[in-house]
């Protein structure tokens, strides 16, 4: 959310709680994110004269280990990389996406490749509970399923979208697509 009228703030400044906001200035503006519904409250309390210039809602993708993925997308596909799964850390952690992704592409080494590598090992035990919920969902009587593998779809009311628990597809109440895997919109 970008607030006009509030008071700014020097710095950068994140909340590292579980439902903390982050703070920074662009220009005029004061630049609050974090979770929606929580956000309009904050703002509303905290800065009374401010008035809500734009506003973007985003969905944080976390990987199974909460460690992002940056490296080679796949070992079958050459000079291709990606950088995601940042859990809400993405302005710290873009840094070090792009210390990463340099070396990389300029075939040196980087001291911590290894650790955020997509190809890293993943067993532990989120893996057998995401199975389950994947399962689950599935299983969930529903007449909304996501186009790309079949999860039961949730309906998201903050944003007035049908988000997939299983990938991470979104759709407008319309059933448009908004964001992929899934390459087609919904049927409904």
């Amino acid at each position: 959310m970008a607030l006009e009228h509030a008071t700014n703030v020097d710095g950068m400044y994140i909340d590292e709680s579980e439902n903390g906001l982050s703070f920074h200035k662009h220009g005029d503006l004061l630049l609050v994110s974090g979770g929606w519904h929580v956000l309009q409250d904050f703002a509303a309390k905290r800065y009374p004269k401010a008035t809500e210039k734009y506003y973007r809602a985003t969905q944080d993708c976390i990987s199974l280990d909460s460690i992002p993925y940056i490296g080679p997308y796949s070992a079958s596909t050459s000079g291709l990389y990606v950088a995601t799964g940042f859990n809400k850390w993405g302005m710290t952690t873009v840094i070090v996406s792009a210390m990463i992704l340099s070396d990389l592409v300029q075939c040196k080494t980087n001291p911590y490749a290894d650790v955020f590598s997509p190809s890293r090992s993943m067993l532990r035990p989120q893996l057998a509970v995401n199975g389950w919920e994947a399962i689950v969902s599935l299983l969930t009587p529903t007449t909304r399923r996501c186009p790309h593998l079949g999860c039961a779809l949730k309906w998201n009311p903050q944003e007035h979208t049908w988000d997939c628990p299983c990938h991470g597809s979104r759709f407008a109440e319309d059933g448009k697509r908004i964001d992929g895997p899934a390459t087609g919109d919904l049927k409904l």
